[in-house]
């Protein structure tokens, strides 16, 4: 069968391509015919090459306006001729046409809808799109359990049912591997010398920057010897730098900006612990931390809430801080940091490999 997933924009930045990149090369062991089309840029093209083989085709459009692109799109999957398109996110530039007997799969990997500062004609737009993938579709694919009970109980306003399926994210063993220490880089090696924590994602206050730095502001007050590595950017970024500056934090937080595909692996190898922050909202229940993927193969504890899919992964091998609240993080972290805490799960049920097998008897059972 031959598969078109149809992406947008840069991968530092919107990471649903993460989806088409890690289910590729397991597709096309079992003998799918993989296209990809994505945008033209320095990091899609460096990722591309490092998680693709030479049978998935990849097809790049030049990043340009909603018209274009869209064009672009359309031209390439009228000429490739797929039996689905797996649109990774639904959005006015990934609407693209059915070729003739093509079954189209639309990904939902959180509730814009159900985003706090989506407000008015936006919060609208974005309740229209969803009812619309109903629409427009032949199934939806759903990252989390929320956003499958969200879908099926909107789904009773059409006329007919769709198949609904959950398929979380998942990670890459390409990508995520212990680096022996003589493999890391010097200046990352260097910071081995403390116990680190570790948050890997969008600097933003709705992904727990604030509520995180606040922690170690505690923790740093209590005398306790640690290090917070943010890896990432965000619209909060320059305030995470001047909360550092301002508290006299900077032998104890690392913000060292977006970081490279190849080095995500040797700073997970420093890790001891890792933190995946969620909010008692809306936003945090529908959505499906793609980083808490990252983190399981290297088997360390991970500080999170029992909210949405984290806990749904982690059970009682979660750490768990009660949400919003800088104290509890703290005391949480305190307590993974002296009692050296290390509760793990089998990570190989999460990975691409796994899930694409899943995928692919999904499809076999709901089409043929």
């Amino acid at each position: 069968m031959k598969i078109c997933f149809v992406t947008t924009g840069d991968i530092k930045n919107i990471a649903t391509l993460k989806r088409a990149l890690g289910m590729a090369n397991p597709l096309s062991k079992l003998n799918w015919d993989v296209h990809i089309i994505l945008e033209n840029t320095e990091e899609n093209v460096s990722r591309a090459a490092v998680e693709c083989n030479s049978d998935v085709k990849l097809h790049y459009f030049d990043k340009s306006n909603l018209i274009n692109e869209l064009r672009s799109k359309n031209s390439i999957v009228q000429r490739i001729k797929p039996d689905f398109i797996y649109v990774c996110a639904f959005v006015p530039r990934n609407f693209v046409l059915k070729n003739s007997g093509a079954k189209i799969l639309i990904e939902h990997s959180e509730l814009q809808s159900g985003i706090s500062d989506i407000k008015g004609l936006k919060k609208v737009f974005s309740y229209c799109l969803e009812f619309y993938s109903l629409v427009y579709s032949d199934a939806l694919i759903c990252a989390s359990k929320f956003l499958v009970d969200y879908f099926r109980k909107i789904s009773v306003f059409k006329l007919r049912n769709i198949p609904i399926f959950y398929h979380p994210y998942a990670f890459s063993y390409l990508l995520s591997k212990d680096v022996k220490l003589n493999d890391i880089k010097t200046d990352i090696l260097a910071l081995s010398n403390k116990f680190n924590f570790t948050f890997l994602g969008t600097i933003t206050k709705n992904y727990g920057s604030n509520l995180m730095l606040e922690a170690s502001k505690l923790l740093v007050d209590r005398g306790l010897e640690f290090r917070l590595l943010l890896l990432g950017k965000g619209r909060h970024y320059n305030e995470a730098i001047e909360f550092v500056k301002n508290n006299k934090l900077e032998n104890f937080v690392f913000l060292p900006g977006f970081v490279k595909e190849e080095d995500i692996s040797q700073y997970f190898s420093i890790s001891d612990s890792f933190l995946s922050p969620m909010n008692d909202t809306i936003q945090d229940w529908a959505r499906c931390p793609s980083k808490l993927y990252m983190y399981l193969p290297y088997r360390k504890s991970i500080v999170t809430c029992k909210i949405g899919e984290p806990y749904i992964v982690l059970k009682d091998k979660g750490v768990y801080y009660d949400a919003g609240s800088s104290v509890s993080l703290a005391n949480t972290m305190e307590n993974v940091l002296t009692s050296k805490i290390n509760k793990t799960i089998d990570p190989d049920l999460h990975s691409w490999d796994y899930r694409t097998k899943e995928f692919d008897q999904w499809i076999k059972l709901t089409f043929n």
